[in-house]
C-alpha cells in the first residue's frame, strides 16, 4: 500500500500495541483502517466513529484534503480539532480509515481519552507515546 503523502512509498506493516498499521518510512505517519484506532484508543469503535464523523461530542472543523485513501483512492477529509492542539487527521468517508501525520498519534489517542490502566502492562510504545504528550504539553 502506498502512502498518501508521498504516492511513491510504500508503506510499511507494524504493531503498535498489538494493533497493526502500516507506517510510512519517509513521513514518519501512520495509516489506520477502520476501527483501529479505537483499538489503540481503547474505546468502543462506535464512539470514535461519532467524534470523525459527527464531532460529538468535539468540536471539529472539517476541509478537504488533497491526499487519497491508500485502500481505496478516495478522496480524504481533513479534519481538525481546534481544542486539542489543532491536531489535523485525514479521514476516508468510505472505509474509515485515518492518516495521521508523524506527530498525531499521540494527540488522537489524547483526544480520545484513552484511559489509563494501572492493571496494563507498560509496553515501550506506551512510554514513547506519554513522552511525546508530556513534550507537546498534552499530558
Amino acid at each position: 500500500m502506498r502512502s498518501p503523502v508521498y504516492p511513491d512509498v510504500e508503506m510499511v506493516g507494524m504493531m503498535i500495541e498489538g494493533v497493526p498499521i502500516d507506517h510510512c518510512p519517509r513521513s514518519g505517519g501512520h495509516w489506520l483502517d477502520g476501527g483501529e484506532l479505537a483499538l489503540l484508543a481503547k474505546r468502543p469503535a462506535e464512539e470514535v466513529d461519532a467524534i470523525l464523523r459527527a464531532g460529538t461530542p468535539v468540536e471539529r472543523l472539517v476541509h478537504e484534503s488533497s491526499r487519497l485513501c491508500p485502500r481505496d483512492h478516495t478522496p480524504l477529509q481533513q479534519i481538525e480539532f481546534p481544542d486539542y492542539a489543532h491536531l489535523k487527521l485525514d479521514y476516508c468517508p468510505t472505509c474509515g480509515g485515518v492518516w495521521l501525520d508523524a506527530h498525531e498519534l499521540s494527540q488522537a489517542l489524547t483526544l480520545l481519552g484513552r484511559p489509563a490502566s494501572s492493571a496494563e502492562r507498560p509496553s515501550p510504545t506506551g512510554g514513547v507515546l506519554r513522552l511525546i504528550q508530556r513534550l507537546l504539553g498534552l499530558g
